[in-house]
């Protein structure tokens, strides 16, 4: 067994915005993974072309597309007063596969999460850890550099949200 302790930086970015028009210029800005498509490809046992094509037709304008979200707060609201939360699993397979091939267990950091809150105060919260702190535990500086690209198109993202 290995363990391994390191540092992360967490981003909270709150907005004046609801929760919807939070979520919602969200989902306008990153893309959405179509599971089929990615399922036919497989199955097809594609070229690179191919499914870089294919992934290209899925992202937005930040080259990240929505594999998909978990409506948090609806279950969370069975347990006590209504809530709002969405948790997003957001990512492009192509970047990550540039981390992928340096070392494999940066799957437990890609594709990202970015959380979603209304903070009861009027206020619609976006939460995230940046990817550069998460990978950088790997001490390689082709990871740290793609990592760093996605730190910028988070803060890009989250900018242009709360807005």
């Amino acid at each position: 067994m290995e363990i391994i302790n390191f540092t992360v930086t967490h981003v909270k970015v709150c907005s004046e915005k609801s929760y919807t028009q939070v979520t919602t210029a969200i989902e306008s800005l990153v893309g959405k993974a179509n599971n089929l498509i990615f399922q036919k490809l497989i199955d097809a046992n594609a070229s690179f072309t191919d499914v870089e094509n294919a992934v290209k037709s899925m992202v937005g304008k930040n080259d990240l597309m929505i594999f998909t979200h978990l409506e948090s707060g609806k279950v969370l609201s069975l347990c006590g007063k209504f809530k709002q939360a969405k948790l997003y699993i957001i990512g492009n397979p192509l970047i990550a596969n540039r981390m992928f091939e340096e070392d494999p267990s940066v799957g437990l950091y890609v594709p990202l999460r970015l959380f979603v809150y209304d903070e009861y105060n009027g206020k619609t919260c976006i939460i995230y850890d940046k990817p550069s702190s998460l990978l950088a535990r790997f001490e390689n500086q082709k990871i740290l550099r793609v990592a760093e690209m996605l730190d910028q198109k988070l803060a890009e993202l989250v900018t242009m949200a709360v807005q």
